[in-house]
């Protein structure tokens, strides 16, 4: 894999894909477990970031030059596990980059347009992913680096509104009591921004500055923690802890009412539409890894130049395959709300904590025994 972009790029291309989960999962997971005071959890979590971050740069560190994550986790596996454990991979892929297909229409659906059937958005945002999934890594990397500032600053200023009309009693007071609640909340921040994170370095192959990784991911973490804990603050704040436990997308529940200047905005519709770029990308990263994973998997050397999109030589006809069966994939992972809310707030983050807290060190521990 070519070196291709420096460390600030991939890592603002990580807080785009960050938001996908973050404003799916966090400010209800955080008031369910943990009341008023769910806020705090972020805070709480960032010392186990900080060693995620220790872990993740020294997983990082076993990559040879030229080498992709995928064929990483190959060739940590040996004779034995490799094969195994890609296999492993490449179903995580499939499943992951479906289920974002799945939640993102869901969403379209539940706040534009309500009555429409989820399967056709999931249908054209996975073409598209896929058709992304076919350039470098490096168009996504620059993608998301120009996709941050707009993002962060409409967030900031709808953050900004919504913590100046907050109700503080909702928020405090906070005592010791509190402890062992924010405790239990603080898997929801750990879940959302370890299992982005590893999805990151996907793509540190193509890093520039490798060795600079632990304090980068470690500063990256504290500031996405900040983010985590100002977007609970700002809806449980406004909603109050018992109501945000209970809603199904709070964060655009909370644009909906939000109050500009004395007048009411209704800018739910354009935060949504942005909101898919995050999505799109998360898809495409996911489609990326998975396709490159499975081309490995059949015995073919990806390589990643530039190619039309009709050739289909060198394996390049697998990404297509492995692209339509995540899209299929997402047509049926979920056939109604409550499976989706299941999936969403059970399966995907268990599955995610396992593949970054127990899948990953093994593999690891396995490729350290056998040198």
């Amino acid at each position: 894999m070519r070196e291709q972009y420096n460390l600030r790029q991939l890592l603002s291309f990580g807080a785009v894909i960050v938001l996908t989960p973050a404003l799916r999962l966090f400010p209800s997971e955080s008031a369910a477990a943990a009341g008023r005071a769910g806020w705090l959890a972020p805070l709480l979590a960032l010392p186990l970031l900080v060693g995620w971050a220790w872990a993740a740069a020294r997983f990082t560190e076993a990559l040879q030059p030229g080498e992709s994550f995928p064929a990483l986790v190959l060739r940590l596996g040996g004779r034995r596990f490799g094969r195994p454990a890609l296999a492993l991979f490449t179903l995580w892929c499939l499943v992951y980059a479906a289920f974002v297909l799945r939640s993102g229409a869901d969403r379209l659906v539940g706040t534009i347009y309500p009555g429409a059937s989820p399967l056709l958005f999931a249908q054209v945002m996975g073409l598209l992913a896929l058709i992304a999934a076919l350039t470098e890594p490096r168009t996504l990397v620059r993608m998301g680096r120009m996709l941050l500032p707009p993002l962060l600053a409409i967030l900031g200023a709808l953050l900004f509104f919504a913590l100046l009309s907050a109700d503080v009693d909702n928020l405090w007071p906070v005592g010791p009591t509190d402890l062992v609640p924010i405790l239990m909340a603080a898997p929801a921040p750990l879940d959302i921004l370890a299992g982005a994170g590893t999805a990151l370095l996907f793509f540190a192959g193509g890093l520039r500055d490798r060795e600079k990784l632990f304090p980068a991911l470690s500063v990256w973490c504290g500031g996405l923690c900040l983010l985590l804990s100002l977007l609970a603050a700002a809806v449980t704040g406004r909603f109050g802890a018992a109501l945000t436990a209970q809603l199904a997308r709070p964060f655009f529940v909370l644009v909906r009412t939000l109050v500009f200047f004395r007048t009411v905005e209704r800018a739910e519709a354009l935060v949504v539409m942005l909101w898919i770029f995050p999505d799109f990308l998360m898809t495409a990263l996911f489609l990326w890894a998975g396709q490159f994973s499975l081309r490995l998997l059949c015995g073919y050397q990806p390589d990643e130049g530039a190619h039309p999109l009709s050739d289909l030589g060198e394996g390049r006809f697998l990404i297509w395959a492995f692209g339509a069966a995540a899209t299929v994939t997402a047509l049926f992972l979920a056939p109604d709300p409550a499976a989706l809310e299941r999936w969403s707030t059970a399966l995907i983050p268990a599955m995610n904590l396992g593949f970054v807290f127990v899948f990953l060190p093994l593999l690891y521990i396995v490729g350290r025994s056998k040198k």
